[in-house]
Formats: structure tokens, sequence, C-alpha cells
């Protein structure tokens, strides 16, 4: 019965990404083999049309950014069809999550952030993906931590795609080694990776109790067992090296953006307390806003996707007002 379950499930969520306009693709961004596997409304596969025929104006377009956990179409269904009436999207798997892989040795946030910026500037991979595009980078929770390494990138690379707005769910890129022995402790385990690369039924029951304000009370063990096996157990221990390779605590500086910056938070998150939300505004100075959900803990897109939705298409969608603090979202 679970091998059922989470089957139909992933079909339904990859059928709600393809229902909004995304493909599948893959492509290799360097010389070690790094292969990211990806999703991409078409416009952006396809070289930009020299047709004299008048052309509607290319859309901007957002990069999604997962957590640990599901594939992308798990953490994104919700924002799919929302964003792709706006927007155009590419939503890659992170490497070691899924098929995305690499040989280089390298396993922390800033080089995927450094893989994802050469599929996105490099090599003629999004060959939809020109000049005149601004590119939007949304990540939630350790996607966060890419998203921001993303977003200096892009800036930093000038040329090609324009770097647009960034949106930063749930992502604590101030933390260091005291919080996460904080967070181990409120998990009830010794280290922080024991919690968020489960290795048993057990642990990944305690992960999602902790992920949500309102865990869903039973869950069939059967059912665990196969999203273990399929989503969690595979390249654990590369995952673990990932924690491990978080650039953020000691000797990291967290820096303004450049960009706008939104920062999402959930108001009961139980992995990254919303205080860090403010801390996070404090450090990315005037450009950066706080929005927090009320009512939802690590996974407010999951937990209020209508409201995270309304929040998240009006930062992009709409200019800046000016703001110089934070406010509960309602």
């Amino acid at each position: 019965m679970g091998f059922g379950v989470v089957s139909l499930l992933n079909a339904v969520f990859r059928r709600m990404f393809t229902s909004a306009g995304l493909r599948p693709a893959s492509a290799t961004v360097d010389a070690d083999d790094t292969t990211i596997h990806f999703w991409a409304h078409p416009s952006l596969l396809q070289p930009s049309s020299s047709s004299e025929q008048q052309q509607p104006p290319p859309r901007p377009v957002v990069v999604l950014i997962h957590g640990f956990g599901p594939d992308p179409t798990w953490q994104w269904a919700a924002q799919a069809g929302q964003l792709s009436r706006h927007f155009d999207l590419v939503v890659p798997t992170l490497l070691f999550f899924g098929a995305s892989a690499t040989r280089a040795p390298a396993r922390s946030d800033a080089f995927q952030a450094a893989a994802l910026a050469a599929l996105l500037t490099g090599g003629g991979h999004l060959p939809g993906l020109g000049a005149d595009r601004a590119v939007h980078v949304v990540g939630t929770s350790y996607g966060g931590l890419v998203a921001y390494h993303l977003a200096r990138e892009l800036h930093r690379r000038g040329g090609g795609a324009r770097a647009g707005k960034v949106a930063l769910c749930d992502s604590d890129a101030c933390k260091g080694a005291e919080d996460d022995r904080e967070l181990a402790a409120r998990a009830g385990v010794a280290e922080v990776t024991e919690l968020l690369a489960p290795a048993d039924t057990r642990a990944l029951r305690r992960l999602m109790a902790v992920c949500a304000h309102r865990p869903v009370k039973y869950i069939p063990e059967c059912l665990l067992r196969d999203m273990l096996r399929k989503y969690f157990g595979d390249k654990r221990e590369d995952k673990i090296a990932l924690i491990k390779g978080i650039t953020t605590g000691e000797g990291f500086q967290l820096d303004p953006l450049p960009q706008e910056v939104l920062i999402i938070w959930g108001e009961f998150d139980q992995i990254f307390p919303v205080e860090k939300a403010h801390k996070m505004k404090e450090k990315l100075g005037e450009k950066a806003t706080v929005k927090v959900i009320p009512n939802t803990g690590h996974l407010p897109q999951q937990e209020n996707p209508k409201l995270f939705n309304k929040i998240l298409l009006d930062f992009l969608l709409h200019p800046a007002a000016t703001s110089n603090g934070s406010a509960a979202a309602k």
C-alpha cells in the first residue's frame, strides 16, 4: 500500500507541474560531469524566435529551489500553477537529490549555487533565457541558502540574464554551531544530521513532526518506509556531507544583497525560530522585508499556500514599497 500511495502522490505532483506547462530536462554544466535535472517552461528550452512577426515580450523567470526532503515537484506543487500565470519557471533538482549528481568533491551550498548559475548563464543550457529576461530567485530552507549564493553569483556575473528579486523562505543564513545544537536539543537528537537526514521511519516521523505546525496525526508505517527509501535513503551520506558543508557560521559574513529581498517565515517554525527572520533582515539591510505567515511551521508554502502565493506574487509583480521593518501576513 505504501508504495502505491507514494507513487500516486508523485504522479499527482508531476501532473501539477505538466499542467502548469513545465517540462523535465537535464544539462551537464561543467567538466566534472555536474548534471542538473530540472523542470522548465518550453520557451526557455528553445532559442528565441528570430521571426519578423511581432512576438509577445518575454516573461520574467522565477527559479524555485527546494530544501531537504522529497522531489521539488512535491515541495513546489502548490506554487507552480499560480506562478506560471505570470512567469516562466526553472525548478532544479539540487545535486545529490534525485538524479542530479557530480564528480566534484565540493558539498557546500555555494557550490550548489555555482552549478545553478552555470545552468542559467553558461553553455546555452537554457537558450530561451536571454539578456532581456529578469531572473528572480526563490528558495526554501536549505534551498534558501543556495538562493542567497545564487543571487550573489548572478549579480557578479553581470552579462546574460538580469538578476531580479530574491525570496528566502524559512532559511536561516545567520545560523551557527550554537543554533544547530539548540535545534538538535529541541528535536531530541544528538546532531542535526540525525534530524535532517533520517535513517529510519522513527527519525522520519520526528522530522515531519518538527517541520509542520499541525502535523498529520497518523501516517502508515508502510508509507513512511517507501518515502524513506525513495527520498531520504538515497545518497544519505552525501546529504549528510551537504549539511556539514553549509557555509553559514564562523567565518561567514551575511552581506546585504544588491537585489530586493523578501524574507517569508512560518510563525511557529521549529527548525528556524521566527526570531531568525528578523535577524536576517538586520543583516540584509534596508532592501529586505519580512513577512510572517500565521499558524504555519517550517513549510508555509505547503501549510498555507494561498497566503504564501499571494505574498510572493505581490513581491515579484509589484515595485517595492518603501519599508524599514517587518509585518505579519494576514
